[in-house]
């Protein structure tokens, strides 16, 4: 199924507070770029860079499938990611360009194999045998439970409703976080002595590692994310297997959607000439190497080009340092890695925060190898400035996003901009690079020579957040 002339967008949930949260994506999406099945493979998140609103600026390609690397299909894949990407259904063309919005991940029938396999192997890793599972053992599919949208457990209750008919276990059941029936009262669901509970997660966020153990009684410290297998108690046993997402075989999953797509709707995608648009990025960056004295500069990172058409990055306090000495990054996986926290370990959920780690050196291979080592630097930054110097580049004012928010997030529409300076003071100002674009708190852009600049062109999902916070604080305070 060799789609070379389209790219594949890949969109996940990700955290401000946890650094597993969008690994599983990226894996996914790394194993796709190495068969060779698209033209380009790109990875977008829900709370962390690049976001879903840039997300499409991250490719030329006339064909886009866009794949939600999600579990089921409820409020973030029928109404936020249609929302940010400006989706009208399926099929949306804009601009010359094909958007194909494809299933989420968690809704092809493959996983139900893959609950079957992720629970034998927690038992089978665990060195203690369930003898006869379908006499004695209960599997429970977790979910999270919401009640935006009735669409999100639904798929949970099939599965466990799928596996039950098999009859491979004494039970089989859905248990939810924030709904019934809840995954805390395991032990008045079932009287079977051997319980098995899988997480129907992307991936071991907080969810999994933190708060499922609690609400199942193996820890009652959410920090501690490590316990023996099975867990005993008062003669019974459980197992709790990591999220079900974490499962390598998801790339197949992937392709399997874009496929079903394809076939769901032939015509249309044998109608797209699935040609780039002109003029491209990676035209475009050339273009700017090529206008532009050496050294090139993007936030923290210097970029000398050598006489072999290559590409060396490093951070720019060690432009003067010997290459021998510093650590050379050997794959897009270890960039990914190390970019992603700071010195002392912490995770660095703005990627344009300041203090990237020093101390090593990449080589990417040619120009589109540059511009994507760049984008796991510094997501989406080269796109946004590239469309910045063309005068292309959309601009969202916090009014707007903040009438974009909704659930919980909804009551960021009450703040004033005195106290929006105030959180753009303690959090754009102070850990964030980025220049501003977006009003009422825009700065002026004022790039040196050879240097691509860092541009914030909407307010992101972590300031939204902090707004919140402050507002819920503020109301607490009065209350």
């Amino acid at each position: 199924m060799p789609n070379n002339d389209a790219a594949l967008l890949l969109l996940g949930h990700g955290s401000t507070l946890n650094s597993d949260s969008s690994v599983p994506t990226y894996e996914h999406a790394e194993e796709i770029r190495r068969r060779g099945m698209f033209t380009e493979v790109h990875v977008a998140f829900w709370k962390e860079e690049t976001n879903f609103r840039q997300a499409l600026h991250l490719t030329d390609c006339r064909q886009i499938y866009v794949v939600p690397d999600f579990i089921s299909s409820g409020y973030f894949t029928e109404q936020i990611i249609p929302r940010e990407l400006g989706l009208e259904g399926p099929i949306t063309r804009r601009e010359g360009r094909e958007i194909f919005y494809c299933e989420p991940v968690g809704l092809h029938p493959s996983m139900t194999e893959a609950l079957l396999r992720r629970a034998s192997e927690v038992v089978a890793a665990s060195g203690e045998r369930i003898a006869e599972p379908a006499k004695t053992a209960c599997l429970f599919i977790c979910g999270h439970g919401t009640s935006l949208n009735d669409n999100s457990t639904r798929i949970i209750h099939e599965q466990a409703g799928l596996i039950r008919s098999r009859g491979l276990y004494a039970d089989c059941q859905a248990v939810l976080m924030e709904q019934r029936p809840l995954v805390k009262d395991w032990r008045t669901l079932t009287n079977c002595p051997d319980v098995i509970v899988v997480p129907f997660f992307i991936s071991d966020g907080l969810h999994s590692f933190e708060n499922i153990p609690v609400l199942l009684g193996l820890t009652h410290d959410v920090r501690e994310k490590f316990f023996a297998n099975p867990h005993h108690e008062n003669g019974r046993r459980l197992w709790y297997a990591s999220a079900i997402g974490t499962e390598p075989f998801l790339a197949d999953v992937i392709l399997a959607q874009v496929h079903q797509f394809q076939q769901r709707y032939a015509d249309a995608v044998a109608e797209s000439p699935g040609t780039p648009i002109a003029p491209s990025g990676h035209k475009e960056l050339e273009q700017f190497l090529q206008d532009t004295p050496p050294p090139f500069k993007i936030g923290e990172m210097v970029i000398h080009k050598r006489e072999d058409g290559s590409f060396e990055l490093r951070h720019g306090g060690d432009l003067d340092r010997d290459s021998a000495g510093l650590h050379r990054i050997e794959s897009l996986e270890e960039l990914r890695d190390l970019v992603r926290f700071d010195s002392d370990g912490n995770f660095r959920p703005l990627h344009a925060a300041p203090h990237l780690r020093s101390g090593w050196i990449y080589c990417a291979g040619d120009l589109a190898a540059l511009h994507l080592a760049l984008d796991y630097i510094y997501p989406a930054a080269l796109a946004n400035g590239m469309l910045h110097r063309n005068g292309r580049l959309p601009v969202t004012s916090w009014k707007e996003t903040a009438e974009r928010q909704s659930g919980r997030f909804h009551v960021v529409r009450e703040i004033n901009d005195a106290s929006l300076h105030d959180v753009v003071r303690d959090i754009c100002e102070r850990k964030c690079r980025k220049r501003r674009l977006w009003s009422p708190a825009a700065q002026p852009v004022e790039p040196q020579p050879g240097e691509i600049s860092l541009l914030c062109p909407e307010a992101c999902n972590l300031l939204v957040s902090k707004v919140r916070d402050k507002l819920e604080h503020f109301k607490i305070y009065c209350t």
